[in-house]
């Protein structure tokens, strides 16, 4: 197998892509802070993750990221109904963030590796 095309660059790229999903919708949330009823909505996909690397789960195979967007377990609505709390959004942004750094920059060390076995 390649490893241009083996599970950990899989397991990456559906990684960038969740992180990159939560970021759109951490920023709605921010967006709607003002919004009367408008519920914060969040990605879960760690779950997923853990699933995939446990011994039981399907980490044998290619494991499989999952991202599902639902309403935000953490919050409580504001009497106006609104549920974004803008201090907890921003720190929920950052960790984001970070994670999704961390993950390019995996897979740019993992390509970087090939570029210099090939020489160029």
């Amino acid at each position: 197998m390649s490893i241009l095309f083996d599970s950990t660059n899989g397991l990456l790229n559906e990684m960038i892509q969740a992180t990159a999903l939560r970021h759109r919708v951490l920023a709605a949330n921010l967006a709607n802070v003002e919004t009367p009823g408008f519920q914060a909505q969040d990605v879960t996909f760690a779950h997923a993750l853990e699933e995939a690397r446990s011994p039981g789960g399907q980490g044998a195979g290619a494991p499989q990221v999952r991202a599902s967007v639902g309403a935000d377990p953490d919050v409580t609505a504001r009497r106006d109904g609104n549920s974004v709390d803008l201090d907890q959004q921003m720190v929920k942004l950052t960790r984001n963030t970070i994670w999704h750094t961390a993950m390019i920059q995996m897979l740019t060390s993992r390509l970087t590796v090939v570029k210099a076995a090939m020489g160029k």
